[in-house]
């Protein structure tokens, strides 16, 4: 799926087999910096008890350590280690000279949207329990969001409080049967424009209407007056993902992080 109005489920993949050994700590790969409008994205699959630890700094490695042993653990440590490969990457230092700020722009808190200090280039990150995906723009901000299919998952509940009155009109004409696949790629839209911006979950969901190719918006104080463009992304099978942008999206250039497994996206 790429930009434009809300449709049908995101496109399944075929994921290859992981090649053995650690991937290395720097990103060899694509142009710089991303040219307006044409952001890229990247890939990586998390490892049971792998991950590259000695990427993170001091304060990482030790709440690393709490989680030592759980899957919490492994996606952090292949968060924050592939934030700063990628920062290795677009910024031309080592891995370990690059700076993330976490600061929090509505309060004094570091749990805001990261941020590479001192550069225009622009990223967000999400991830599962299997997969992180970073998202990089050189122009402009961006946000992006990857979500796991559930069967658990209430969705005409969900629906019920997380979607607008125009949205909640366009899921009652869904069939059944692709209700959660329906849901869940609004769900990404509605989560990629929250972390463009900063909100989170700030924003109410019910406030955000993703059922076109940019966001409106309802009642949400603060929310930045600069069109939110949508555009979906393919994603590995039982997953959908999406990313919001302030420049219109003409393309978006995908990549594997080298030494790690990739997928195809299908369909």
């Amino acid at each position: 799926m790429t930009a434009g109005d809300l449709g049908a489920p995101p496109a399944t993949a075929v994921l290859p087999a992981a090649p053995d050994g650690p991937p290395p700590a720097t990103v060899p790969g694509p142009p710089k910096v991303p040219a307006a409008g044409q952001p890229h994205t990247w890939w990586v699959p998390v490892r049971p008890g792998g991950g590259r630890v000695d990427l993170l700094d001091p304060a990482e490695r030790l709440r690393a350590e709490g989680l030592l042993g759980s899957p919490a653990r492994d996606v952090f440590v292949t968060s924050r280690a592939a934030q700063r490969r990628l920062g290795s990457r677009y910024l031309g230092v080592p891995p370990a000279q690059v700076r993330i700020d976490r600061d929090c722009q509505y309060c004094a808190g570091t749990h805001g949207r990261p941020r590479f200090a001192d550069s225009r280039v622009d990223y967000s990150v999400s991830h599962t329990e299997d997969w992180v995906l970073l998202a990089v723009a050189g122009v402009g901000l961006i946000g992006v969001d990857v979500e796991r299919s559930s069967s658990d998952r209430d969705t005409d509940g969900l629906a019920a409080v997380a979607l607008t009155a125009n949205e909640r009109a366009l899921f009652a004409r869904v069939p059944p049967a692709d209700r959660p696949g329906w849901f869940l790629t609004a769900w990404t839209r509605k989560e990629a424009a929250m972390k463009l911006t900063g909100f989170g979950l700030r924003a109410p969901p019910g406030q955000l209407d993703v059922s076109g190719p940019t966001v409106t918006v309802g009642s949400v104080p603060g929310w930045p007056r600069i069109p939110v463009h949508l555009h979906d992304l393919p994603a590995p099978a039982g997953h959908a993902a999406a990313l919001a942008s302030t420049v219109p999206v003409r393309a978006v250039r995908s990549f594997p992080v080298p030494g790690e497994r990739a997928f195809r996206a299908t369909g």
